[in-house]
């Protein structure tokens, strides 16, 4: 899309893409990938600097280009590593934090730096989603008392996360977002239930963990039932 763009201005003569409005720029970095957004940024002048205000962020495992060459273990903390530099980068408000980590392992550390992030840019949406493991932090993050005295998703009015296994520091996390967010509205949470062990039992405590997690809102929880309930 960046390549068509510069081939429009050769052709012209003219410097058309940056005379274009600010809801056009801003609709056609919407619907680039990260990559192909951040790569506008040589098209001229004016749009050296527009992605860092997109109000979507939405990572997907093939957002970067990965060699084959490269290491799985390589390519995730590389991966990762970006996604926190964009994060840096931004200025001004997220609507949407998107994470897809099919393909990936998460890194807590990472994902601790990544919530100050949002907490800053207001986020309205936070949603994790497809395969892998689910966004948890550190136990760094939960050691360090500032997280809970004063960051706080203020805005943040929807909060989706799959592939949940049932483990004390993904319930940990989802218990910090529900508690830390006044004006959410809905919740959907999607467990795998084909990982939870020791049956029926287990499955039940999980979802009593889940529905007993105090809200600072009046938000609607979902969660999705194991099949055949």
């Amino acid at each position: 899309m960046a390549e068509e763009l510069k081939i429009t201005k050769l052709k012209t003569g003219k410097d058309r893409i940056s005379s274009l409005p600010e809801q056009a720029i801003n609709k056609i970095l919407g619907s680039l990938p990260i990559r192909d957004a951040i790569s506008t940024s040589y098209l001229s002048k004016r749009w050296r600097y527009k992605w860092r205000s997109m109000s979507d962020l939405i990572f997907h495992s093939d957002s970067f280009y990965r060699s084959e060459q490269v290491p799985p273990s390589s390519f995730t903390r590389t991966y990762m590593s970006k996604v926190h530099r964009i994060l840096f980068f931004h200025r001004g408000d997220i609507r949407m934090f998107k994470f897809d980590n099919s393909d990936s392992k998460i890194i807590n550390s990472e994902v601790d730096l990544w919530l100050d992030y949002l907490v800053v840019a207001s986020v309205q949406q936070l949603c994790e989603e497809e395969d892998g493991t689910s966004l948890s932090t550190s136990d760094e993050f939960w050691n360090d008392q500032r997280n809970f005295s004063f960051s706080s998703f203020d805005n943040l009015k929807e909060f989706d996360i799959t592939n949940v296994h049932g483990s004390k520091s993904e319930l940990r996390f989802i218990k910090y977002i529900l508690g830390k967010a006044p004006l959410l509205e809905v919740s959907n949470i999607k467990i795998d239930w084909s990982t939870i062990a020791f049956g029926e039992r287990k499955m039940s405590d999980i979802l009593i963990q889940l529905l007993s997690f105090e809200r600072i809102s009046s938000a609607k929880v979902i969660i999705d039932e194991p099949e055949g309930n």
